[in-house]
């Protein structure tokens, strides 16, 4: 036993809390304990080892062990930051074995774990597994969750404990026999009573009545009482801890206390729904409209039962409330009302916001009720409209209460008045916006006047109400009329005071006591009382002005005489105040107290002179005046004396007119003053010399009061004149005002009415003018305003409409005028300062138009219309209702019942009906405005039932109709009452198809939508996403991404919980597949962040400075200057990394395993954790830190983007720190969010590019921590991700051990992911390849077997890509590969040795060259070196670097490189340092190249004569020779020419030239593009001719570059797209150069096209700047490979490439493409025809149609690669003609493809006689006689006379003898390479001789068989003139006449 206890003693922790030995258990469980409790880190790992052992420690067998489990697991729950995660599973075991346990400490236990649990923020989970207990059969366990459930309610509160499952278990716990349990339920229901209140009442009807009772008795000891938490979750004992630390103020603190102890719960929010519509008796709607009373009455008692239901199920209850509204409107018994009146506030009760879509056709009735004098109907009918009142807005409202203020009946207006005091309590301050303040103000003051006192009585109390919710301030404009009247204002305010606002209203910042006195207000200063307590002294300024200080404080302000009523408010209105009207007698009395009365006398002087000085005098007088206090109505007045404004002196009018625009721009200047001058004005609006300034002065005074008043006044005086240019030029004034102002208050019915009467104007200018104005109205008012001119004559509607496409797409400018100045007076000062704290109101231009209220139509017959029975009757009264539409053009929204009727209609069983139906709703909501929603509830589920219908016309319909009343509504409204889930939930499957598409399309688009609708949507979403049908589960899906986006992914995922685990994996599925497209949300900005100065630290880049820092928005800096310190420390500006020795530390701390090794499946928190301490010791910038571990992507992709700016720059410190990035960058490998993805790699590209050229080599931890994770990426589903990641393999192999990163990559195949397996089998045969199979770790053998696994894999791509690898591999090792896959089976074996069969060898590779580093940015370097043109040619000037440096074409990509590049020249230090003096020294040894003996030849056979063969030698040979090609007089021989003839190999290399060809080839970017621009430069300089023996491996370099490449992006990545356009530039630098190009081989030629084909094909360069100039360049490439290459290589190379094409079955483009190189060939194939190696085509077209012939194309869609490819036979015949049949030599076996059959079907084709020509190939062929040279020279010498005009004739008789002296002569030579007409020429020359010496003989037949076979096509003689045919007839003619006398002479 002993043994036994010493055994367990040495095991680990871990294993003691899990051995068999109850002892072993409890050690282990209190030495945990103690761990647990002594580990100061919440989240070590230390935690995480005992994560899956918790939930064992508490369900121990043994009570001891029990007990100690249970203390073990409560320390793990209160340290444990990640213990939320074990929270369900501990909580199932405390539930069932803890909580009833005999123990009383086991049962503490179980209850501190149980509200630790709540805590930590799980409660959750804990209130799931407690209500599980609460069901479980043990009545002990039932209790004990009882219990347990009451007091986490009793210390968190409701807030955290929901009470809604609480509550619904209520009535099952009472009905249980055990009473410990009832007991334990009794307490849990006062503590809810306690929380939730009175609220819980209506929850206890299904108790026992004594039950109640006891429970009434406990509920009556805690009234009053109030609930506060005692104890808070995590999460708010921080905010707790800050408010105690931070709050100075103990008794705000008690006051939040109250307020949160004093929250109530709505029994609605936690009420089951109930459905009435079912239960409703059968008979109901019948006996509602019996005759006896009695009857009605009942039938309403049974449906008041029903609606006591405080909360009321979905459905359709307008049939149940329009007959509730008719009782109530048209019943005559009172008691049958009362009753109809309680069902409907039931009814509104119970559906609360869903009772919208009925509140606006009954709130009318229930106004109009209020006129009934019993008062238990009132009363009745109060409920019902408060009731209402909860579903809509204040707004919506208006146009019913203001009918009913001003009803005749007073009970009417008093009743109206009270519920508008009573709405105004429920009202949110912010949705009376100034237009409803003055319509409801205006109303309710109107009753306050009423000799009737109840109506005086309650419109005082709405009046107070309102002054209470929106503040004494903001009323105060609005019933500035009743200051006057003391009374009515104290009755006001007294009813203020006594309001009781029911809804919270925004803090508002506490005023300074009147007692202070104002800062710049002077001590001495008299005060003045204002005439009322509660009036605020206004606010003042100091004033410039150089006259005395006025009083400003009083209420009345002075103006000379006149009285201007001032509101004692402060609030700024658009209004100004009305001025009394002076008489001129008065105002010049004023006046002159304040001018000389000689100026005012002046003023009216007969002399123009005299009042020119006097106006003069008067603005000098009036300028020294201080302006704020000036009687300006009095100024005006006098200043209008007769002659006034209507002066004929045009200088006294300009003085006037300057002087009224003075005193409107600096004086106060009401609406009274303007009546006095404006008309006057106006009508010097024509005159020529002084118009302008007269509209300058209107302008001054529409500023100075109201532009509308102005413009109403203008307008009504300028169509009150006779004279025709007045009302032209006020049009026009007011047409350009408008631009100024802006739209404002201006009425548009008025204007578009007097533009209507202008445009009936018999003169042309007026109608001009008004066209103008009307083009201003359509700028503001859109095309509605089309629609009132639509009558006008056509002619001028023309012109209208030509006046609107003007301003089409055009927005209104901003306005310029209309902005409060500045002024010294107190109320222009007050009037400011509110204006500026008052944001400035839009108007909607649309509430302006001219509206008819059509309600007058809709008469009740109408709508019994459109219910009737007869579907004709329906339609008929649908076709009235849209004409009643129609012709009103714009309604206003008062319709009647119309909506609730088309409701029904839009449901009909006919179709034609239900689509009228549509279209009229589509109309409303045009003609109808914004205003329509208000019916979207009534209408909505109509639109949604059509999406549902089978006619696909009426889905269309209800689409375009939801569309419509979407726009003008802005969608809210449809997102309220549940209507869309509903329509989901009950819907067919074409509605909810219909539907989700619907939504996919329009939620990205929306702003805001509720929340709470879209989640009553989700479970709907994800039942339709399992959907059988199809279309339903398509647009399901496509719907997530809306529904994400206001959701949010974490929502979404957590609704996920519910569903069962099948469903649950498809559904996560479908969220990850949509959360990479969330749109990136702005980064939130810093409200303040204090400058700093920038540090420069050795290269690097602050990360915030005074530059880039976000700027304070005012002076928010110097009102928290603490705040700003604060920001300003948060700040770090350091460098983000600094260069430091601690990654050898960092090494290894991860060998010896003191910190955890970088090595995970998903990266847990420690690890993060881990990372995290590390960058912060190794002194890596905070802010640089705070962004790499932020939650939000947007701070990740900032941070790399700060890495990218600081790589440059701080190459080494990067270097220092590399493993703590790298291991960053893995972390973010496991993102979902592609563009953090993305820009990662982007960023990893460029530091390899770094550690190249740096010549760095990474430490096996940088490459174990990085590359596994990098190798996972391997197999993205994403083409850029993939392309990336194969590339950086490319660059790690330059940096990292060769060998290690094949081992990591071969890890790689055992993943699941195929597309992995196949990348990493790419990158495996890749460094194969490329490094040898040195590279196989752990042994060549054991990694081919691990491939050769792959080729039985069932994915293609993966097969493929490991018998490609296995290729690589025979390549270097031969047959030894096939011994060294080991045993494979048959299968695999056969499939290995086809491809090696398949596979061809590639040509030798050259070893790869270590990439050197060129330090691009050292100019002096780059001076001192030496380009390689200079080394072959020192005589050669290059380029200036400068200017080559500054020239970029922008158009192509072909953009001029820097001449000059520098090279390495770097020194070398350290024991193996080389000996410069012994380097010179080789440097200046010459190589010793001996001198070759060359071959020498016998020549003199060349002097011999050309012997011609007899006719019996010609036939022994099978094919003729070809007679030598003539040299032209004009032909040289190049080098390239002679290229072709030498076969002997180079005997002296260019050493530079090939190591600069080879190195075009590297796979450093950096040294390619350094050797491409040193090809430019050769190929540019006289030496491009050197290249002619490396033309091969120049286009293999090329081709290897491009392969390269492929995979790279140029869109993102410059050096790639830079390195292309290089590419580019050095293959047109050489096919330009002269004699390159023909020496290219057939297989190279074919792997350059096909990599500029597939640029084509990828289409990657489009991505790059000028992307069409780079195909555009590409496919020039093309085409001039195709014409400039040897003719021969080029056609064998296209067929090749189509023949592979063909057999890999690629890309159909590719296919296209290659064979429109082919087309462009057959093209220009006549022109090749002599320099063709027929031989050579025609077996590369046997190959092809060897492996394709007919018959495999039959089953092909398409056989455009075969017409292709027999086109090329058809040209070559057409050129050849016979002789083609004999160029196929080079085929072993003719009928192994159908090539000479097709030929000879050509041929008979083509031309039947040549076809019985064509030797066979058997026979023998007599060959042409070929030229001795001194013939040669003869025939050379005649074509030289021909060639000389003036010789040409003696050359044609010379040509004539020649050929009669030799008939056998071949002249085709000489004429082959001539044209067309010179064929032409000497055809028709020859002819002239012959026909001139009249002896048409065997000449003729020679030239006719020798020149015009040539010359003209032998089957075609349609182009041939009557002329040669009269010829040909003529010479007939003389060999029949020959013949015939011949014939008569033997006779």
């Amino acid at each position: 036993m002993a043994m036994e206890e010493d055994e367990w003693k040495k095991l680990s922790l871990e294993d003691r809390c899990v051995h068999k030995l109850w002892k072993a258990r409890v050690n282990g469980y209190e030495e945990v304990t103690k761990l647990f409790q002594q580990i100061d880190d919440e989240k070590s790992p230390e935690f995480g080892k005992y994560t899956g052992l918790i939930k064992k420690f508490v369900v121990d067998s043994n009570a001891m062990g029990q007990e100690k489990g249970l203390e073990a697991a409560l320390a793990f729950v209160e340290n444990y930051a990640g213990a939320g995660k074990t929270a369900n599973d501990v909580m199932s075991g405390v539930v069932s074995k803890c909580m009833a346990a005999p123990k009383t400490k086991t049962r503490e236990l179980a209850m501190q774990i149980t509200l630790m649990y709540v805590e930590i923020e799980k409660y959750e989970s804990v209130q799931e597994e407690l209500i599980k207990g609460m069901d479980q059969k043990n009545p002990k366990i039932v209790a004990a969750c009882i219990n347990a459930t009451t007091a986490a309610l009793k210390e968190f509160g409701s807030k955290i404990i929901n009470v809604k499952p609480l509550i619904k278990k209520i009535p099952t716990l009472f009905a249980e026999r055990d009473k410990g349990i009832r007991d334990e339920a009794r307490l849990m229901v006062v503590e809810l009573y306690r929380w939730i209140g009175p609220a819980l009442r209506s929850q206890l009807n299904n108790l026992q009545p004594v039950q109640v009772t006891e429970l009434e008795t406990e509920f009556s000891k805690i009234e009053g009482q109030k609930a506060i938490p005692t104890r808070y979750i995590r999460s708010q004992q921080e905010k707790q801890a800050k408010i105690a630390a931070e709050s100075a103020n103990v008794e705000d603190d008690e006051e939040d206390e109250v307020e949160a102890g004093e929250q109530q719960v709505d029994p609605y929010d936690i009420a089951d729904p109930v459905d009435i519509l079912s239960k409703l008796p059968k008979n109901f709607y019948e006996q509602l409209e019996a005759k006896k009373w009695q009857e009605r009455k009942e039938s309403l008692e049974a449906l008041e039962n029903l609606v006591k239901a405080p909360k009321l199920e979905n459905g359709d209850y307008g049939d149940l409330i329009r007959a509730l509204k008719k009782i109530i409107q048209k019943d005559s018994n009172v008691v049958v009302i009362a009753l109809a009146g309680k069902c409907l506030a039931a009814l509104a009760s119970g559906l609360k916001k869903r009772f919208q879509q009925y509140a606006s056709f009954v709130i009318p009735a229930l106004l109009e009720k209020f006129k009934e004098k019993k008062q238990n109907v009132v009363v009745a009918v109060r409920d019902a409209i408060d009731a209402s009142y909860q579903s809509v807005t204040i707004e919506s409202i208006l146009d019913d209460v203001i009918e009913a203020l001003n009803n005749k009946n007073p009970s009417v207006k008093s009743e109206t008045a009270l519920f508008l005091a009573r709405a105004f309590t429920k009202t949110p301050a912010a949705s009376l916006n100034k237009k409803l303040l003055k319509a409801y103000t205006g109303a309710l003051i109107k009753n306050i006047n009423e000799p009737d006192p109840t109506v005086r009585e309650s419109s005082s109390e709405a009046l107070g109400t309102l002054m209470k919710l929106v503040g004494e301030r903001a009323i105060g404009p609005f019933i500035a009329e009743l200051e006057k009247d003391n009374l009515k204002m104290t009755k006001i305010k007294e009813c203020c005071e006594k309001a009781v606002i029911s809804v919270k209203t925004p803090g508002v910042k506490k005023e300074r006591a009147a007692s202070v006195p104002s800062k710049t207000a002077s001590p001495s200063q008299p005060t003045e009382k204002s005439s009322s307590s509660t009036a605020k002294p206004a606010a003042k300024r100091p004033t410039t002005a150089s006259g005395p200080t006025k009083k400003k404080s009083s209420a009345v302000v002075s103006s000379g005489s006149a009285t201007i009523v001032k509101s004692k408010s402060n609030k700024a209105i658009n209004e100004k105040p009305r001025e009394r009207d002076l008489s001129d007698e008065e105002a010049v009395e004023i006046v002159n107290n304040l001018i000389k009365t000689e100026t005012v006398n002046g003023l009216v002087d007969g002399n123009w002179k005299n009042r020119l000085a006097a106006v003069e005098e008067f603005m000098s007088q009036v300028q020294a005046l201080d302006a704020s206090s000036l009687p300006t109505q009095a100024l005006i007045r006098t200043l209008n004396r007769k002659p006034g404004l209507k002066d004929t002196n045009f200088q006294v009018l300009k003085a006037r007119l300057d002087a009224v625009k003075y005193l409107a721009e600096n004086c106060p200047f009401s609406t009274t003053t303007a009546d006095a001058c404006v008309n006057d004005i106006a009508e010097k609006l024509g005159d020529p010399k002084n118009g302008s300034t007269a509209g300058e002065a209107l302008l001054a005074i529409a500023e100075a009061t109201k532009f509308d008043y102005v413009a109403a006044s203008l307008m009504e005086f300028a169509f009150a004149q006779k004279s025709p240019k007045v009302l032209q030029e006020s049009l026009l004034w007011l047409s350009n005002a408008i631009k100024d102002f802006g739209f404002g208050n201006l009425n548009a019915k008025v204007l578009i009415e007097d533009s209507r009467k202008a445009l009936a104007s018999s003169n042309p200018a007026v109608r001009t003018a008004t066209i103008t104005l009307l083009g201003t109205l359509y700028l503001y008012m859109g095309s509605s305003l089309t629609m009132f001119f639509e009558n006008e004559k056509p002619a001028l509607r023309d012109q209208i409409n030509a006046e609107f496409e003007k301003y089409e797409n055009e927005k209104p400018p901003i306005p310029t005028r209309g902005i409060i100045k500045l002024a010294s007076s107190a109320d222009t000062l007050d009037q400011e300062e509110d204006n500026e704290a008052a944001p400035c109101e839009t108007t909607n231009i649309q509430d302006l138009l001219p509206r008819v209220d059509i309600s007058s139509q809709i008469t009740e017959s109408l709508i019994d219309e459109i219910s009737d029975k007869n579907w004709k009757v329906r339609n008929e009264a649908l076709t009235k209702v849209s004409t009643i539409i129609s012709e009103a053009k714009l309604i206003k929204p008062s319709i009647g019942d119309l909506p609730q009727a088309l409701a029904l209609r839009l449901v009909d069983s006919n179709g034609k009906i239900a689509q009228t139906a549509l279209n009229i709703c589509e109309n409303i909501a045009t003609v109808m405005g914004q205003p329509c929603r208000q019916y979207v509830r009534v209408l909505l589920p109509g639109f949604l039932q059509g999406l549902g219908d089978n006619k696909a016309w009426i889905r269309s319909a209800s689409i375009s109709c939801m569309n419509s009343w979407g726009e003008l509504c802005a969608y809210k409204e449809f997102f309220e009452g549940e209507l869309i889930s509903d329509a989901l939930k009950n819907g067919s499957p074409t509605l909810r198809s219909e539907l989700w598409a619907w939504l996919a399309e329009k939620l990205p688009k929306l702003k805001s939508v509720p929340k709470d609708e879209l989640m009553a949507c989700i479970p709907h979403l994800y039942g339709n996403l399992e959907d059988r049908n199809a279309d339903v589960r398509k647009n399901a899906q496509e719907a997530v991404l809306g529904l994400m986006i206001h959701l949010s992914y974490e929502t979404m995922s957590k609704q996920t919980d519910k569903l069962k685990p099948g469903s649950k994996t498809v559904i996560m599925a479908a969220l990850d597949k949509v959360r990479p497209n969330l749109p990136i949300k702005p980064l939130p900005k810093n409200k303040q962040q204090a400058p700093v100065e920038e540090k420069t630290v050795r290269g690097t880049k602050p990360v915030a400075t005074s530059k880039n820092a976000v700027k304070p928005k005012g002076g928010a800096a110097a009102a928290k200057p603490s705040s700003a310190r604060k920001k300003e420390e948060d700040i770090d500006t350091s460098p983000l990394m600094t260069v430091n020795n601690m990654k050898h530390q960092r090494t290894i701390d991860e060998n010896k395993l003191r910190v955890l090794r970088w090595n995970f499946t998903t990266p847990r928190e420690e690890f993060v954790e881990l990372l995290k301490e590390q960058m912060t010791a190794a002194n890596i910038n905070k802010t640089l830190i705070a962004n790499m571990f932020h939650s939000d992507f947007r701070y990740h992709i900032k941070a790399i983007d700060s890495l990218m700016e600081d790589l440059p720059g701080n190459g080494p410190a990067l270097i220092s720190n590399l493993d703590l990035i790298l291991k960053w960058l893995t972390l973010r490998f496991f993102d979902t969010n592609p563009s953090v993805l993305l820009k990662a790699l982007e960023y990893l590209h460029s530091v390899f590019n770094m550690l190249i050229e740096t010549k760095y080599h990474m430490l096996e931890n940088e490459g174990s921590a990085f590359i596994p994770y990098l190798v996972l990426k391997a197999g993205d589903p994403k083409d850029a991700v993939r392309n990336g990641v194969r590339s950086l393999f490319k660059q790690i192999s330059l940096v990292f051990a060769v060998s290690r990163l094949f081992f990591y990559v071969m890890e790689g195949l055992k993943s699941k992911n195929a597309r992995q397996r196949a990348e990493c089998l790419e990158v495996m045969g890749s460094l194969i390849e490329d490094f040898g199979m040195n590279v196989c770790l752990p042994s060549p053998a054991v990694c081919l077997k691990e491939v050769a696994k792959q080729i039985s894999d069932r994915d293609n791509v993966v097969r493929n890509a490991a018998l490609n690898c296995i290729v690589q591999a025979y390549f270097i090792v031969g047959e030894k590969v096939l011994k060294m896959v080991g045993q494979i089976s048959d299968k695999d074996m056969s499939l290995l040795e086809e491809r090696i069969k398949r596979a061809k060898r590639p040509s030798p590779k050259i070893a790869r060259m270590e990439p050197s580093t060129v330090n691009i940015n050292n100019t002096s370097q780059r001076e001192n070196m030496s380009s390689p043109v200079r080394h072959m040619d020192e005589t050669t000037n290059g380029h200036n670097e400068g200017e080559e440096d500054a020239v970029e074409d922008d158009d192509i990509p072909g953009v001029t490189l820097p001449t000059h590049l520098p090279q390495e020249n770097a020194d070398y230090s350290g024991p193996f340092k080389l000996d410069p003096e012994v380097m010179k020294e080789l440097d200046s040894c010459k190589p010793n190249i001996p001198k070759l003996k060359l071959q020498e030849f016998d020549l003199d056979f060349l002097k011999e004569e050309i012997v011609v063969p007899s006719l019996s030698e010609a036939r022994a040979k099978v094919m003729p020779m070809s007679p030598p090609k003539p040299i032209l007089p004009n032909q040289s021989f190049s080098r390239s020419s002679l290229g072709h003839l030498q076969s002997s190999p180079r005997l002296v290399k260019d050493l530079i030239l090939e190591k600069n060809v080879i190195s075009m080839g590297s796979p450093d970017l950096a040294t390619a593009y350094k050797a491409i621009d040193q090809m430019q430069e050769i190929l540019q300089s006289n030496k491009g001719s050197s290249l002619i023996d490396y033309e091969d491996q120049f286009m293999i370099a090329i081709t290897t570059q491009l392969k390269l490449l492929q995979p790279q992006d140029p869109g993102t990545n410059t050096a790639v797209s830079r390195t292309y356009r290089a590419l580019l530039t050095v293959i047109d630098a050489f096919y330009n150069n002269k004699g390159l190009g023909r020496k290219v081989s057939v297989e190279v030629l074919k792997n350059i096209i096909n990599q500029l084909i597939m640029l084509l094909v990828e289409a990657k360069l489009e991505n790059c700047q000028n992307g069409e100039a780079y195909i555009r360049v590409v496919n020039l490439h093309c085409v001039k490979i195709i014409e400039r290459s040897e003719h021969t290589s080029i056609i064998c190379a296209l067929v090749k490439l189509l023949h592979e094409c063909v057999s890999t079955e690629g890309s159909p483009r590719l296919t296209d493409l290659v064979m429109k190189c082919l087309w462009r060939v057959i093209k220009i194939m006549p022109n090749w025809a002599e320099e063709i190696d027929y031989d050579s085509v025609l077996y590369e077209v046997h190959i092809f149609l060897k492996d394709f012939p007919s018959s495999w194309w039959k089953n092909k869609a398409m056989d455009t690669p075969l017409r292709t490819v027999k086109t090329i036979l058809h040209s070559m015949a057409k050129v050849k003609g016979g002789e083609l049949m004999l160029h196929l030599g080079k085929i072993p076996n003719t009928s192994d493809s159908e090539l000479e059959s097709y030929i000879l079907r050509l041929l008979k084709t083509l031309k039947l006689e040549e076809v019985k020509q064509v030797p066979l190939r058997s026979e023998k062929i007599e060959p042409r006689k070929t030229l001795s040279r001194s013939v040669h020279t003869m025939l050379t010498d005649i074509f030289q006379k021909i060639g000389n005009k003036e010789e040409s004739k003696e050359g044609f008789n010379m040509l004539y003898d020649f050929l009669r002296q030799h008939p056998d002569a071949d002249i085709d030579q000489f004429l082959q390479k001539s044209s067309h007409v010179f064929q032409e020429y000497i055809s028709n020359g020859l002819k002239s001789v012959e026909l001139a010496r009249n002896g048409p003989g065997d000449v003729a037949e020679k030239t006719a068989t020798s020149v015009t076979s040539d010359t003209q096509p032998a089957a075609d003689g349609d182009n041939r003139g009557p002329e040669y045919w009269k010829e040909r007839l003529q010479m007939w003619n003389r060999l029949w006449d020959e013949t015939v006398e011949k014939g008569a002479q033997n006779d």
